[in-house]
């Protein structure tokens, strides 16, 4: 069903804040291993696609692009290439010798990729003086994204975004000398010459996270600059010289290597928007449009409750109302503000982050807006749905997406109970999936009932705010806790067979 298509990719983001490993719900559509012992001429070019030469000092020769032992081998030696005597190249205007020789390849009119995640894994060479890079370009500079670059200190790359300046790119189109970047470097205790590491970007149309050994360490939300990307090829070169200073550690007898032990690209599978309701596990109301484009709590039954969840990337999604997407109004990142509905632009005001919260079956998330890390809450009236902060109470930010086949509750069959409260703050509502399931607190015993869709027995489980698991039992008509022990506070208790999960709350 889609519903399960799109909570099995839904489950892959909660799973991994950062790439994994196999990828699952996500499509290869490029990979090198580097394996055999010439280059796969059907992916790449043997150099630079527009000639040997770029804005260093090496010519960049075919034979100087290596395959073997399963890895690519682009090697730096000190000496001029027969074709480069003459030859000079640019750089920071200046004329620079070509009097070294080394390697580089690209996928220029054999792959070309837009949005998804391209990493490698690559040794750099030890020496001064040389720079190895993983970038991509299109036809025409800018743009260019830089995934690694490391002109200086092997305990340091960079990574960038070179863009045309928009006041520019508005009026005038791109141009190379109206340039703008944003990135910078990452700087740690690790030898990028001393082993293999691995490298990547995720880009969709609004954002570029950047990663290093699969870990996620910096992510720009700039869809007014990404934009100006169009499907990228990817380059692999070891430069020498230029940026990389005159200082250069290459001799005659010590030439350098530059290599790659495989390149790989992804993109997130295709998927048609899913049909899904929202509900507030605490009011068991569901986010509803309202007439004026606001988002509101109602009838989980009603039209106006029904949504489209669509992937953006691994991380990212982009919900919908009919023709309208979840929005924050004038893109505030103010706490409190009630969320409303717009037509989709692609900002980060519009995107949703989603994360699983454990212990809770089917799929319970918290969402939060990308652009100001604020997660949407049900207001304590049971109302509006606002963001919020982080270490707002935590159960106002819990929601349950229910598929097209599970039961969902009415809004008129919704009960509060005033006399549990939010750690003494406000009178809150019970949790509403009303099913005949009860629970009595009392003298530090809890009471569980089980409602007449368990009559054949259920797994109760007792757990705190966090989804931690701390009592588990069976039951087959009643169940009864001793909770002595628990630390006071708010407790879910979780009823559940493989047709149904109820859930209760408690403070002890």
């Amino acid at each position: 069903m889609k519903y399960l298509n799109v909570l099995a990719l839904l489950a892959v983001s909660f799973a991994f804040a950062d790439p994994p490993s196999n990828f699952s719900g996500w499509e290869k559509v490029f990979e090198d291993n580097f394996d055999g012992t010439s280059l796969d001429k059907s992916k790449w070019n043997p150099t630079y696609n527009w000639g040997p030469t770029h804005n260093h000092r090496a010519y960049c020769a075919e034979e100087n692009v290596i395959v073997s032992d399963g890895t690519l081998k682009l090697k730096g030696e000190k000496k001029t290439h027969p074709d480069a005597k003459g030859r000079t190249a640019k750089f920071n205007g200046k004329e620079i010798p070509v009097d070294y020789t080394s390697g580089a390849i690209d996928t220029k009119g054999k792959f070309e990729v837009k949005y998804g995640y391209i990493e490698g894994r690559f040794k750099a060479p030890s020496q001064k003086g040389t720079w190895p890079a993983f970038w991509t370009l299109q036809d025409g500079w800018p743009p260019e994204i830089d995934i690694l670059e490391i002109p200086a200190s092997r305990k340091q790359h960079h990574y960038y975004l070179h863009y045309t300046d928009p006041s520019w790119y508005s009026s005038h189109g791109s141009a190379w000398d109206h340039e703008a970047s944003f990135g910078g470097h990452k700087d740690d205790d690790v030898d990028r010459s001393a082993g293999f590491h691995n490298y990547g970007v995720e880009w969709d149309e609004g954002t570029l996270s950047f990663y290093f050994d699969d870990k996620r360490f910096a992510s720009y939300n700039r869809p007014t600059e990404i934009k100006q990307l169009a499907a990228q090829y990817i380059i692999v070169n070891l430069a020498i010289g230029g940026w990389a200073g005159d200082d250069i550690d290459i001799t005659t007898d010590k030439p350098a290597y530059f290599e790659a032990d495989w390149v790989r690209v992804w993109q997130a599978k295709p998927a048609k928007p899913d049909t899904v309701r929202i509900m507030s596990m605490n009011f068991g109301t569901c986010m509803v449009r309202t007439a004026e484009d606001k988002l509101a709590l109602g009838d989980c039954n009603s039209d106006a409750a029904v949504v489209t969840i669509t992937p953006l990337s691994s991380t990212t999604y982009r919900i919908n109302f009919g023709d309208m997407s979840i929005d924050t109004p004038n893109e505030s990142t103010d706490a409190g503000i009630t969320m409303g509905l717009y037509k989709w632009n692609g900002g980060g005001h519009q995107k949703v982050v989603m994360e699983k919260q454990s212990g809770y079956e089917g799929s319970v998330v918290r969402m939060k807006m990308q652009h100001s890390s604020m997660y949407l809450r049900a207001t304590t009236d049971g109302e509006r749905v606002v963001q919020s902060w982080a270490d707002d109470w935590e159960w106002n930010q819990m929601w349950r997406l229910l598929g097209k086949d599970d039961v969902v509750p009415s809004k008129d069959t919704t009960k509060k109970d005033t006399s549990i409260t939010d750690t003494g703050k406000t009178a809150l509502g019970n949790f509403a999936l009303v099913y005949g399931t009860s629970v009595h607190y009392a003298d530090n015993r809890l009471f569980v009932e089980l409602g007449s869709s368990f009559v054949n027995g259920a797994n109760v489980r007792i757990l705190d705010l966090q989804g931690r698991e701390v009592i588990r039992k069976q039951a087959t008509h009643t169940a009864a806790f001793d909770v002595c022990s628990l630390a006071s506070g708010m407790y879910h208790v979780v009823v559940q067979n493989k047709n149904r999960t109820d859930i209760r709350r408690f403070k002890k």
